[in-house]
């Protein structure tokens, strides 16, 4: 079934930014107090990389890490991959479902971050898409690393 709403309209606008070199209780702090599940990272303007709950599981929980000592740069995926706001919420299922991906950053005319788009935005806006969908939301689904 085709969607013709775009991702800027469903996006999460304000979005939780932190920097290459935030610690990582920095990083789990404001995820923590905030209620997210993800935390974009950032260099001038543009996005660098996220941090999900799952990285901070996999890559600083697992391997025994000091949040402290650790760097959001140490921690988040990269490369990551951007959708631009103007995208259709189709092309954004097609990209999410082909790497594995729970988040896209959405990015402006200029690169810049603008919003996140989620599988949970889409859920909600365009039900029609939780087929699409379900694949991601299993246990073990592959996902970028």
């Amino acid at each position: 079934m085709s969607s013709n709403v775009l991702v800027k309209d469903i996006m999460t606008k304000n979005v939780p930014v932190v920097h290459n070199e935030t610690t990582m209780q920095e990083v789990v702090d404001m995820m923590v107090k905030d209620d997210l599940s993800y935390m974009m990272v950032e260099m001038q303007g543009k996005p660098t990389g996220i941090i999900t709950e799952h990285d901070i599981l996999v890559r600083l929980v697992s391997q025994g890490l000091a949040p402290k000592s650790v760097i959001a740069r140490m921690v988040y995926t990269n490369p990551i991959f951007t959708i631009d706001e103007d995208a259709t919420v189709d092309e954004a299922v097609q990209m999410m479902n082909h790497w594995g991906v729970k988040h896209l950053p959405v990015t402006g005319k200029q690169g810049e971050l603008v919003g996140v788009l989620t599988a949970e935005n889409i859920i909600l806006a365009v039900p029609s898409k939780i087929p699409e969908l379900t694949e991601l939301c299993k246990p073990g689904y592959k996902r970028v690393r």
